[in-house]
């Protein structure tokens, strides 16, 4: 069958390569509804200030006319002055002409600059959502990675239940230990692979997950890290940071244009009251073969024409309306004017709250860097013990879980980190979002 109007458009294809940090994040901006739903917006708006620019700017065009009549026996309104028109007339003309309404009062810029308000808001708006998927997608990515290590850390305990339930089988074969500590080793041992399979299902949800959050088919494959890299913190001070944030995160930048659009909007409801100024200008060519050339003799020297129509309205009476006006419009400056406070005072608060959060992070990723290793050691020291007799099952099992459960806190403290710190990066501002996680991809 033939596709009618509303055929539906392909899905995306599926990446070539898999897709790391970085990759993750540009492929979720180019295929994210609301980033392109927003990115129409800002088209739309990009339209909108163009033809409120060239309002302001001279209008030049050129024209090409051509006229031809023919009649016989109609005088029309000339036969009182005993003119009789050609039975036939045609006029080629050629020209070009510039017409031009002088800015008198700014009515044109306020517009056009109200227009350039609209626009950079739109704009902030889509770089400030951009920033927040990076941080949202780049958090995905990593728990994806969480996931994965938590699966190794899951076959590196089963193959401890293992080599237990060996250790086990041998001591009781040689009369050391009770059958009881055998089947204690064969029911962990099955536990240890029932949680092998339950986390292997987990990293397969993450992934399909993480897919289908950037829009992607699920069959995407990503390079994640066998290692969650810790980028450093950054190295300004709290107030430096707060005064890169001033000057890059969007909704701070969205409030002041709000504001200067306010202001905008009370500079305009007096423009009226400024002369209107029109300047008019052309020059061409214009011949007509069934009456010769304009000037007898003379060829045909073509033409130039010049205008200026200027007005000037002044209101006498206006019952309070102006009045009225300016008080609105006041009332929207000083709206926005705390809207704006509002917002920077936020922003404050959220970068201060998130580096606090990443410092946080850094300390209790290396605590739990140093628990990691102390398990590791105790595991393999019981695991000796254990071979040797020197210690219960009990004693060798509890080492096992308690490294276990100190090397799931290191993936959660790794990735709380990382999260942490692109957090940071989002609260802060950047005009590349994929900047945010760019050095996170090792």
């Amino acid at each position: 069958m033939c596709g009618g109007a509303g055929a539906q458009s392909a899905p995306a294809p599926a990446p070539q390569a898999p897709l790391d940090a970085p990759g993750v994040v540009s492929y979720a901006l180019e295929h994210s509804p609301q980033i392109l739903a927003l990115r129409a917006v800002v088209a739309a708006d990009e339209s909108v200030y163009a033809h409120a620019h060239a309002a302001e700017l001279p209008a030049i065009a050129g024209t090409l006319q051509n006229t031809l009549e023919k009649s016989e026996n109609a005088a029309g309104i000339y036969s009182q002055y005993g003119v009789n028109p050609a039975s036939q007339f045609s006029q080629n003309t050629a020209q070009i002409g510039a017409s031009w309404n002088l800015p008198a009062g700014g009515a044109a810029q306020i517009t056009a600059q109200e227009a350039k308000r609209a626009l950079e808001a739109e704009r902030n708006d889509l770089r400030r959502a951009e920033q927040q998927l990076a941080g949202t997608v780049a958090a995905a990515f990593y728990d994806l990675a969480a996931r994965q290590e938590t699966v190794r850390v899951a076959a590196g305990d089963l193959d401890y239940q293992k080599a237990l339930l060996d250790a086990a089988r041998s001591l009781e074969h040689a009369g050391r230990i009770a059958p009881v500590d055998t089947l204690r080793a064969q029911v962990n041992a099955l536990r240890g692979q029932g949680r092998l399979v339950t986390a292997q299902a987990d990293a397969a949800n993450a992934e399909e997950a993480l897919a289908q959050s950037i829009g992607a088919p699920a069959t995407t494959a990503f390079a994640v890290p066998a290692a969650v890299p810790e980028p450093p913190l950054p190295a300004q001070p709290i107030e430096a940071l707060i005064g890169i944030a001033s000057t890059h995160r969007s909704d701070v930048l969205a409030a002041r244009a709000t504001l200067a659009n306010a202001t905008l909007a009370n500079g305009l409801i007096d423009t009226d009251r400024y002369p209107q100024i029109q300047l008019t200008g052309a020059f061409g060519n214009s011949y007509s073969p069934t009456q010769g050339p304009i000037v007898p003799g003379g060829g045909n020297p073509g033409f130039w024409q010049f205008g200026v129509t200027s007005s000037l309205t002044l209101p006498l009476i206006e019952y309070g309306a102006r009045r009225a006006a300016h008080a609105a419009a006041q009332a929207q400056i000083t709206a926005a004017g705390a809207a704006l406070s509002s917002v920077e005072y936020a922003v404050e608060y959220d970068i201060r709250r998130a580096l606090r959060n990443a410092q946080t992070a850094a300390a209790n990723l290396q605590t739990a860097k140093e628990a990691a290793d102390l398990g590791r050691e105790s595991v393999r020291i019981a695991q000796l013990q254990y071979r040797s007799g020197l210690i219960s099952y009990t004693d060798a099992s509890a080492a096992e879980q308690s490294a276990v459960e100190a090397a799931q806190e290191l993936t959660a403290a790794r990735v709380a980190y990382i999260t942490a710190v692109i957090r940071l990066r989002v609260a802060v501002g950047a005009d590349d979002p994929v900047a945010i996680v760019r050095d996170t991809a090792a």
